[in-house]
C-alpha cells in the first residue's frame, strides 16, 4: 500500500505541474501577446497626415514622394482589420491636414492653397476647392456647420464645401495655427501661437466668445477630449498645456520632452479613454498622458512623427513617420511596469517549471528507492 500511494503521487504532481505551467504560459502571453508595433509601408512615399474613420473601418493618409524635392503626391486608404493599404490615389494638392465628415465619410485634404475632396462612396477625388490662401490647419464636423474651417495667417475662414466660397471669416491681432472643434457645444478653439492665447469662437458665426490665457507661448496644435471637456495644446516647447474646456480656464502644464533639443508638436486625444498622445521632435518619441495629465507611457518610432490618429473602435494609434505608418496598441501604452510584469511572468513560468521538475524527480527517486527496498526484503 505505501508503494502504491507513492507511485500515484507522480501523475498527480504531473497534472498539477502541467496546470500551473499552463497558467504561467497564459500569464506570460497575456503580458506579451501583442504584435505591436505594426509597420505599414506605402512604398517609398513619406506619409504626412492621417485620420481614422472608426465607424467605417478605414484610415486615410496623404504622402509626399520619398525624394527631395518631391516628385509627386498621393493619398492612401488603409483597412484597419488587415492593416493593409487597399488603395493609392494620385493627389493633385501638396499634402497637408486632413479632415473627415463623420456623417458622410467624405474626406477633405488640404493642400497649399486648396482642398481636395474625396467622395467616400466611390473612393475617388471629385471636386477641388480653391481657397486662395495658405492653409495651416483645418477642422470640420457636419453636425456643427456645413463649412470647413481653416486657419491662414492671422485669420480663420469658413469655407463652403459646395461652392468653395468663403462664407465668413475673423481676424486676430497675431498669427493663428492649431484648431479644435467642439461639436457638442458648437465652439471652435483657435491657438494664437505668438502671444500664448487660445480664442474661443462661436462655430456658427465665428464671433469671439472669450480667450484663454496660457503661461507663456504657445498653442501650436490643439486636441479636444469632448467627453471630459479637456483641451490640450502642443506648444512647440517641451510642455503640453491642458485647459478645462467647460470653464475655459487654464489647468496645468506637463513637461513631456525634458531635453532642451526636443519640442512637442503633433497631438491627438482618444475620446473613449481620455488618453492624450503627444509627439516630440526631433526624434521619434510619443508620450502618453492619462485623463489626469499624468505621463503613463511612451512609444518610439523610426523618426519624427508628422501626424497621428486614433481609431476608437480598435483602440489603435496610427503615427506617420519615415516611409511608414506605425500602429500601436493604444489600449496598453508601453510602460516600465508592463516590461516588469512581462519579465516577471516569464521568470515565474521558468521557476514553476524548475520547481515541479525537481519535485517530480524527487518523487520518482523516492518511489524507485522504496520499491527497490521492498524487493530486496
Amino acid at each position: 500500500m505505501p508503494h502504491r500511494q507513492t507511485v500515484a503521487l507522480v501523475p498527480q504532481l504531473n497534472r498539477r505541474a502541467v496546470s500551473l505551467l499552463f497558467a504561467a504560459i497564459l500569464l506570460a502571453q497575456a503580458s506579451n501577446a501583442a504584435t505591436y508595433p505594426l509597420n505599414i509601408t506605402p512604398g517609398r512615399s513619406w506619409p504626412i497626415s492621417v485620420t481614422a474613420d472608426s465607424s467605417r473601418g478605414l484610415v486615410y493618409f496623404d504622402t509626399t514622394s520619398g525624394e527631395y524635392p518631391p516628385t509627386g503626391f498621393s493619398f492612401g486608404i488603409i483597412n484597419v482589420t488587415t492593416h493593409t493599404v487597399t488603395k493609392i490615389l494620385p493627389l493633385e494638392v501638396n499634402p497637408g491636414p486632413i479632415a473627415l465628415d463623420q456623417r458622410t465619410g467624405d474626406v477633405f485634404v488640404a493642400g497649399s492653397t486648396s482642398i481636395a475632396v474625396l467622395d467616400a462612396g466611390n473612393q475617388s477625388f471629385g471636386k477641388q476647392i480653391e481657397v486662395g490662401r495658405a492653409i495651416l490647419s483645418m477642422a470640420h464636423d457636419g453636425s456643427v456647420s456645413p463649412d470647413i474651417f481653416v486657419t491662414s495667417g492671422n485669420g480663420v475662414f469658413a469655407v463652403n464645401p459646395q461652392t468653395g466660397a468663403i462664407d465668413r471669416n475673423v481676424s486676430f491681432p497675431s498669427d493663428v495655427d492649431g484648431m479644435a472643434l467642439d461639436p457638442a457645444n458648437g465652439r471652435l478653439f483657435v491657438g494664437e501661437y505668438p502671444i500664448g492665447e487660445i480664442s474661443v469662437l462661436n462655430a456658427t458665426n465665428l464671433a469671439r466668445i472669450g480667450t484663454i490665457g496660457l503661461p507663456g507661448c504657445c498653442a501650436l496644435q490643439l486636441a479636444l477630449d469632448d467627453g471630459n471637456q479637456m483641451l490640450y495644446a502642443a506648444t512647440g516647447t517641451g510642455y503640453v498645456f491642458s485647459v478645462n474646456a467647460a470653464t475655459d480656464a487654464f489647468d496645468k502644464s506637463v513637461l513631456v520632452a525634458p531635453s532642451a533639443q526636443n519640442s512637442t508638436n503633433s497631438i491627438v486625444v482618444d475620446n473613449d479613454t481620455g488618453r492624450v498622445y503627444v509627439a516630440s521632435s526631433p526624434g521619434g518619441s510619443i508620450v502618453v498622458l492619462d485623463a489626469a495629465g499624468n505621463v503613463v507611457g511612451q512609444y518610439h518610432v523610426q523618426s519624427q512623427v508628422a501626424g497621428m490618429a486614433i481609431d476608437t473602435k480598435t483602440e489603435e494609434l496610427y503615427a506617420t513617420n519615415y516611409h511608414l505608418l506605425t500602429v500601436f496598441d493604444a489600449a496598453r501604452p508601453r510602460t516600465f511596469l508592463l516590461v516588469i510584469v512581462a519579465a516577471g511572468a516569464v521568470i515565474a513560468m521558468a521557476g514553476v517549471a524548475v520547481y515541479f521538475f525537481m519535485r517530480r524527480r524527487d518523487a520518482i527517486e523516492r518511489a524507485r528507492t522504496k520499491s527497490g527496498g521492498q524487493g530486496e526484503g
